[in-house]
């Protein structure tokens, strides 16, 4: 039985650019409501991200470690250009996001300054990596979000060798697809089933009316969470009333 590897629904960039505007946390909510339970990638974190951006959004482009074995290392990097970090380096496109799966190895840095700098110019919108990055003060320098669980001063050759390139992966105890939508802020990273953005950017706008306007205007004028968080039946009902008045309905 074939298994699915890449993702066949399309998501516009018009859309990616809307998705922009939702957080890690209202979209990782969105989609438990939806029951995606488990997209939220655990103890990745942004160690670089520029101060003037508030998220990155982009279709996954996947690669694969797995701890360095000898001899079938030397076979591999032979040439340089035939390593599976290199080829996704290199495919990236625009509104692309890497991912990046090292088995959560804490002991190889396998992202600096020059591969993110190579990303951020083909168009990349991030780097997402399941294990450590190196050279931190420089990678934070090329002003472009990368997000790790760590940091590692040794390269790739020290310990890990890469296998594997646009195929299902895991980061983070998340499984990525490759084409999955991955959105991030300084939250952290969550994966995006390509169907599933439509209704996320749809439901981020309800709830920023409901909750980032007028829930926390209320909090500020007094109202008691017990009513208004959430909002009961007659709360609800001021609430529909607001809309009117403000140009929401």
């Amino acid at each position: 039985m074939a298994f699915i590897v890449h993702n066949t629904h399309t998501v516009s960039d018009e859309l990616l650019e809307e998705l922009k505007l939702v957080s890690v946390s209202t979209a990782s909510h969105s989609l438990v409501e939806m029951g995606y339970r488990n997209q939220y990638m655990q103890g990745v974190m942004p160690l670089s991200f520029p101060e003037d951006q508030q998220s990155a959004v982009g279709r996954a482009v996947t690669l694969r470690f797995i701890p360095l074995r000898e001899d079938l290392v030397k076979q591999q990097y032979t040439e340089l250009t035939e390593s599976p970090h290199r080829t996704a380096l290199e495919s990236i496109k625009q509104n692309d996001v890497l991912v990046i799966d090292t088995g959560s190895h804490m002991e190889t840095g396998v992202i600096g300054d020059i591969f993110t700098r190579r990303l951020r110019y083909l168009g990349g919108q991030a780097i997402v990596v399941d294990g450590c990055i190196r050279d931190l003060q420089r990678v934070k320098q090329v002003n472009f979000p990368v997000l790790a669980k760590g940091v590692h001063g040794g390269a790739i050759p020290r310990s890990l060798m890469s296998v594997g390139f646009n195929e299902p992966i895991r980061c983070g105890g998340v499984s990525v697809i490759p084409g999955d939508i991955i959105l991030v802020d300084r939250d952290g990273a969550v994966a995006i089933p390509p169907q599933c953005v439509e209704e996320i950017v749809k439901s981020a706008r309800a709830h920023d009316e409901l909750e980032e306007r007028w829930i926390k205007m209320k909090l500020d004028e007094g109202a008691s969470l017990h009513t208004h968080y959430p909002p009961n039946a007659e709360a609800r009902i001021e609430f529909e009333q607001w809309k009117k008045e403000n140009g929401y309905a």
